[in-house]
């Protein structure tokens, strides 16, 4: 009867564990939007926009736009709700693959969450096994101190991983703000020279008129 008790505790845990984990919506605050949220923002009118979060006061959200790449500014009356979604955006509003993120992921966060997930479900399972060891029940016992260790190290390990992608993402983001801004740069290099180009192909074209006229006044 216990070992059916337990096993029964056991599969809820795990059930409940894995529910919270998989089904849970992440939402953002309207008081205070986090920044560099990749977001779905639903708007009371039905509709809704995606991108990136770049600030908020409180009576404005400003993001940029995935769908148009430019900033954009909406008031919080509008808005039904905030909720973080599972692309990720640069500050152009463009999206980054995870292949691309998972150049800047560790298992840092993974490791440390797990670990200590694994230490306070470990603890728990030993409160659970204390009793089971005082009533002769070491399999039981034993059982119950992997199984909460499992469960926690799960459970944390999860979150860990999923704050290691964020990390991730906001690196995978600075390095691609970097290269647009080299690119820009580039490319006003770019037409600095080609204006000076053509400012000296006007002075030369100026240059052989006023020659040319010249010429004939000579004649």
């Amino acid at each position: 009867m216990r070992t059916q008790k337990l096993l029964q505790l056991i599969l809820l845990s795990s059930f409940f564990l894995l529910l919270v984990n998989c089904s849970g919506t992440r939402y953002v605050s309207m008081t205070d939007p986090e920044s560099q949220a990749s977001v779905r923002i639903n708007l009371k009118d039905g509709t809704h926009k995606e991108g990136i979060i770049v600030t908020g006061d409180s009576t404005t959200l400003v993001y940029v736009d995935a769908s148009t790449h430019q900033r954009s500014s909406i008031k919080f009356d509008r808005i039904k709700s905030i909720q973080k979604i599972s692309k990720y955006f640069d500050f152009e509003g463009n999206a980054i693959p995870i292949s691309e993120i998972k150049q800047f992921k560790s298992p840092k966060n993974m490791l440390l969450y797990g670990s200590a997930g694994l230490l306070l479900g470990a603890a728990v399972g030993t409160g659970v096994g204390i009793g089971l060891y005082a009533a002769d029940q070491p399999l039981l016992a034993n059982i119950s101190i992997l199984a909460f260790g499992g469960l926690g190290a799960y459970y944390f390990g999860a979150k860990g991983m999923l704050e290691d992608y964020e990390n991730a993402a906001f690196a995978a983001r600075k390095a691609r703000y970097e290269e647009y801004k080299s690119l820009r740069a580039e490319k006003r290099r770019i037409e600095e020279l080609k204006k000076k180009k053509e400012e000296l192909l006007k002075k030369l074209q100026e240059k052989k008129r006023k020659k040319g006229e010249n010429t004939q006044d000579v004649r």
